[in-house]
């Protein structure tokens, strides 16, 4: 709201002026018959309104520039450098900055992206299609119940095709993943017997979609190690959805659409890593799998 509500200072601004620009009255002649200071004469002369001689001077706004609780510019751009350094949402940024000392609000987090055009609006909500539902296991330690599946690489120059292995626990979101030139019941069985040698846990149930790598061969070798084997229904991706959204954090975040064949191996390593001792994670409320992992176990 304006400084002041008389509708009639406008009309008196204007007289002013034109008493002093128009008619050659000096400003301290029109302060002493207004009522007002010399230098509010000035302002309101210097105004770009004032050399139109019937054009009313409005009231301005006294709403100040600046919150004089705003935040700083240095918690501003270290909220910023934590966007482009972790690619990650407003609220991994806001548990990440409480861990050093920041104490700010989600709101504030998520106002800085919007206002310097950090927020994604590519994925808009969409309509709920309703699917009779089956009964899925209770994830109720790590182990309990995992996902696994394939990513399929092509080099454009050969022709060739290549895989990855991936591997995610639901209840720690520690994963495993691993190249593979080529996949077969064999080639999953290798993937599955260097997986258990790294899981921090006991393995009881592993659900694969429908594909020729997961079949009854694989079912027996898991058999055999005490593990039972799900399948989810025929056409439901969404029944793998933590082990589909890791395959695409792993390539967001580490192979890239065309990974070179020769280094996928060591990027995979560093990055596993990094993901399972030092990334947080959202759904296990921004810990850290291996920390989930070892309380848990």
């Amino acid at each position: 709201m304006a400084y002041s509500s008389n509708i009639y200072l406008p009309r008196t601004r204007r007289n002013a002026v034109n008493l002093v620009l128009f008619e050659g009255w000096s400003m301290a002649k029109v302060s002493r018959h207004i009522g007002v200071h010399r230098s509010t004469i000035w302002r309101w002369c210097q105004r770009p309104e004032a050399a139109n001689r019937v054009k009313l001077l409005r009231t301005r706004s006294s709403r100040p520039h600046s919150h004089p609780k705003q935040l700083t510019e240095a918690v501003v751009r270290r909220v910023l450098e934590l966007r482009w350094e972790l690619k990650r949402c407003a609220e991994v940024i806001w548990r990440v900055l409480q861990r050093e000392g920041v104490y700010i609000s989600l709101a504030s987090v998520g106002r800085i992206l919007a206002r310097h055009k950090q927020v994604s609006s590519l994925y808009g909500r969409k309509g709920k299609v309703y699917h009779r539902r089956t009964p899925r296991p209770r994830v109720e330690a790590p182990g309990s119940f995992l996902e696994m599946d394939t990513i399929h690489f092509k080099d454009w120059k050969t022709k060739q095709a290549y895989y990855v292995y991936t591997l995610i626990d639901l209840k720690s979101r520690w994963a495993y993943a691993a190249y593979s030139p080529r996949i077969s019941p064999e080639r999953t069985n290798e993937f599955v017997l260097s997986a258990l040698k790294a899981a921090p846990f006991k393995v009881q149930l592993v659900q694969t979609d429908n594909g020729q790598e997961f079949g009854n061969a694989c079912e027996a070798y898991l058999n055999t190690h005490g593990i039972e084997q799900r399948r989810i229904r025929l056409g439901r991706k969404n029944d793998n959805a933590h082990i589909e959204r890791f395959n695409r954090t792993l390539q967001d975040e580490c192979l890239g659409r065309w990974p070179n064949e020769d280094t996928i191996q060591a990027r995979l390593t560093a990055y596993l890593d990094f993901y399972n001792t030092k990334r947080y994670h959202l759904g296990i409320q921004c810990r850290r799998p291996m920390d989930v992992a070892k309380v848990l176990s």
